[in-house]
């Protein structure tokens, strides 16, 4: 299967538009589980580029210089891929204790799928950051609606609830 731009485009519109239905296809796919932790290392990796690629590009203003915490890229890699692999572990227990069976390379599926879909709007914010900030943070506000929608959505279908509010809870 090839994926070219528009075609991925279209399944991260999709994806946000149809997030039910787009976590059933991607649950349906069955990838091997060595493919799906290495999307999720491959996705703590580009999370740490777009990460330090927006810190490259933003300042910060002269108050809070004092507060802002930096650390190396790979100390960034270590606090997102471990809080990834903590994350999806979380994510299937907090499924069991609502009477889900969803199993851990369904869970994996879900989450991965999900980092894809926000690298992607990330991508987009970081291109928008060079345009206009300000827009950059109109967008990004709406691309945070829009990925919690998603999630809650992915969640749901992922532990086969009755409604999202148990969705909700579980995350």
């Amino acid at each position: 299967m090839t994926v070219d731009f528009q075609t991925w485009m279209r399944a991260v519109w999709t994806s946000i538009m149809e997030p039910s239905e787009s976590a059933r296809y991607a649950l349906s796919l069955k990838p091997p589980a060595e493919a799906l932790w290495l999307g999720l290392g491959l996705a703590a990796v580009l999370n740490v580029l777009f990460l330090a690629t927006l810190q490259n590009l933003s300042t910060v203003p002269v108050a809070m210089e004092d507060q802002v915490i930096v650390m190396s890229p790979i100390g960034y890699l270590g606090v997102i891929g471990v809080f990834l692999v903590i994350f999806v572990f979380a994510l299937q227990q907090a499924g069991r204790w609502l009477g889900s069976s969803a199993q851990l390379p369904e869970v994996l599926l879900v989450t991965v799928w999900f980092q894809a879909i926000s690298l992607t709007l990330e991508a987009m914010q970081l291109v928008l950051v060079l345009i206009s900030p300000a827009i950059a943070a109109i967008f990004g506000m709406i691309a945070f609606g829009a990925m919690l929608w998603c999630f809650v959505n992915f969640v749901n279908v992922l532990h086969g609830f009755a409604n999202l509010f148990k969705a909700v809870f579980s995350i």
